[in-house]
């Protein structure tokens, strides 16, 4: 039939793999398109289904993009976050691997960090409402990093947690800036390390990191 589309159909899947497939592909075109954008209707044609289909898992928009953000905000809370914060690693080397591993992400995982920075800077509407909860969560993830370094003597006790706390998250941009631009990773390291161990660290910590790296 003239017209027909003949582009392959994506598997057979249970539901929750269909629900997972479907979020990851949104993801993508969040990415590619944008948040705000993007409607059902392309939505169902980059996971090449059915558009029944996409509202049956998702019914409204505002599902799909939800469903999409809270997955980004888990990959970057508890894959980069929580997967580099144990205790095993100085808290300064901790913050230090959590922004390389966001650095790395840029790479590996283009489409979720695409999405994030289009997040972090949709300044009205709900959108706004659910990165302010993504970016306290970071915050405090960092705040508990901090409060043990002190503790533990790898972190200047003098230092102002919630200042350190707002210039770590806010790093993250200055880390994509720099990456887009044609910054090497060697460059983001050394701006990285500029923050983790000069300005976090006790004097005596930051000798100790130092050998250490």
């Amino acid at each position: 039939m003239q017209g027909e589309d003949n582009r392959p159909r994506a598997s057979r899947m249970s539901p929750q793999d269909r629900r997972e497939y479907l979020i990851q592909s949104a993801i993508r075109t969040f990415a590619d398109r944008g948040i705000g954008e993007t409607s059902h209707s392309a939505l169902a044609r980059d996971a090449r289904i059915a558009l029944p289909t996409m509202f049956h898992y998702f019914p409204t928009r505002s599902d799909i993009v939800k469903a999409a953000l809270d997955e980004v905000m888990r990959f970057l809370l508890e894959d980069l976050l929580r997967g580099h914060a144990g205790p095993e690693r100085a808290a300064p080397l901790a913050i230090e691997a959590i922004l390389m591993a966001f650095c790395d992400a840029i790479d590996t995982y283009d489409h979720y960090v695409r999405v994030w920075l289009e997040w972090s800077v949709s300044i009205r509407g709900d959108l706004w409402k659910s990165y302010l909860v993504f970016y306290e969560r970071a915050r405090e993830g960092h705040r508990q990093i901090l409060e043990r370094g002190i503790r533990e003597g790898s972190v200047r006790p003098d230092i102002v947690i919630d200042d350190a706390t707002r210039i770590i998250v806010g790093l993250a941009h200055v880390i994509v800036q720099m990456k887009y631009s044609g910054s090497s990773r060697e460059q983001v390291t050394r701006t990285v390390h500029s923050l983790a161990i000069e300005y976090l660290s006790t004097e005596h910590a930051a000798g100790k990191c130092t050998a250490s790296a």
